[in-house]
């Protein structure tokens, strides 16, 4: 008997409280590679705090992702390991698998998933590289409709891999710095009004702070999560008291 969706995968992917913002041309080209052209192993990559995890969650939670698995989608954050060696472990534990003594834990997950049609979500993977990748490449060569999802800050070099570089969001152009409308449309100012609104309702892009909001973006280089922490300093620094904070930060260093 097929084992359900909740009962084969404990670890579904959680779903985020905020909406992915300036995301669509990557989500568009990652759901062609898994949907499309059903590349066994798909890499996100990209340095920390680019949004590589955010990105894997919308793809992961997508209805027409989660309908193209028929035994659903498994997360597996690996962030937290610090033993390499707990890789297979962590993955066995996200599938559903109970462990036998008589049977290797890769080679028991291998034949857990061997009939299954799933995703399988691989979060933060860059730290215990080179047991993912062995895993990986056991999995790939034994279960073909298994897929992977993986991100990273450097590819697992597995055969079959597709490599998505995940960039940092477009700046806003120097030429319209204190142009409100311009600046509205820029993804990284969109993501930064977004997030001080929700610690702050009232706040709002206006010709008194566009410029400071684009100038921050543009020294943050347009780092999501860089642009989300500072957002989040909105509710007890002004706009112009956060840029002034940086820029005295950057001359001291």
């Amino acid at each position: 008997m097929t084992a359900s969706n909740s009962e084969l995968l404990p670890n579904s992917p959680p779903i985020p409280r905020t909406r992915l913002i300036g995301r669509e041309p990557d989500r568009s080209t990652a759901g062609t590679l898994l949907l499309d052209e059903a590349v066994p192993l798909l890499t996100l990559i990209g340095p920390g705090g680019v949004g590589k995890t955010r990105l894997a969650l919308a793809l992961a939670l997508a209805a027409d992702v989660t309908a193209h698995f028929a035994d659903g989608v498994a997360w597996v954050d690996l962030a937290p390991l610090m033993d390499p060696a707990l890789v297979p472990t962590t993955v066995a534990r996200a599938v559903g698998l109970v462990p036998t003594a008589d049977t290797p834990l890769t080679e028991g997950i291998s034949r857990h998933l061997r009939s299954r049609q799933m995703l399988l979500l691989l979060d933060n993977c860059e730290h215990v590289l080179a047991d993912v990748a062995s895993l990986v490449a056991t999995v790939l060569a034994s279960c073909p409709a298994v897929q992977v999802l993986a991100t990273s800050r450097a590819p697992l070099r597995v055969q079959g891999e597709q490599e998505l570089l995940v960039e940092p969001l477009p700046l806003p152009a120097e030429t319209a710095l204190t142009n409100v409308e311009a600046l509205g449309s820029n993804e990284a100012v969109r993501l930064f009004v977004e997030r001080a609104r929700a610690v702050d309702a009232t706040f709002s892009l206006s010709d008194r702070n566009a410029a400071a909001v684009a100038e921050i973006c543009l020294r943050l280089d347009g780092v999501p999560l860089a642009i989300e922490l500072a957002a989040a300093r909105t509710k007890i620094l002004s706009t112009e008291a956060l840029l002034a904070q940086m820029t005295d930060r950057l001359d001291l260093l």
